[in-house]
């Protein structure tokens, strides 16, 4: 695992063996930070994948915290046309931390997730940690 960048909220890596380009939250960003960072590493996400023509993603979001109503706004409307459509992102795993599972219904987030991501031509899990989260991306192809 190689370091492609990191600050006080963020460290992003690359795993030249899967390939897959993570990028783990080290706190909760203040306004502005979050959108800032996460634009930062799709911009890696979108070099690296000409080097590595199957590029995967993998958020680690267990120690994000609660984002903005400014950002929940903006992952609607218009990360996921960044990252899927723009970028053509086609596998993603997210590392939730135990309490949204526990705040909220996971099996219903999955499933209204695999529908949007499938509308994209995209693949995407949830996990409780890096472990599966990696066995997985290493089957997916």
């Amino acid at each position: 695992m190689s370091k492609v960048f990191e600050n006080q909220f963020v460290i992003c890596e690359l795993d030249e063996a899967i390939p897959v380009l993570t990028h783990t939250w080290h706190c909760e960003p203040p306004e502005g930070e979050f959108k800032k960072n996460l634009l930062q590493v799709l911009d890696h996400y979108n070099q690296l994948k000409i080097s590595y023509k199957n590029l995967k993603w993998l958020a680690d979001t267990q120690l994000l915290g609660e984002l903005s109503e400014e950002d929940e706004e903006w992952l609607v409307t218009e990360w996921d046309h960044l990252l899927f459509e723009e970028a053509g992102l086609k596998v993603h795993a997210v590392i939730l931390g135990e309490d949204f599972y526990a705040d909220y219904p996971m099996e219903k987030f999955k499933q209204s997730s695999a529908k949007k991501f499938n509308d994209f031509g995209a693949t995407m899990e949830v996990f409780l940690n890096k472990e599966n989260a990696i066995n997985w991306l290493i089957k997916e192809r």
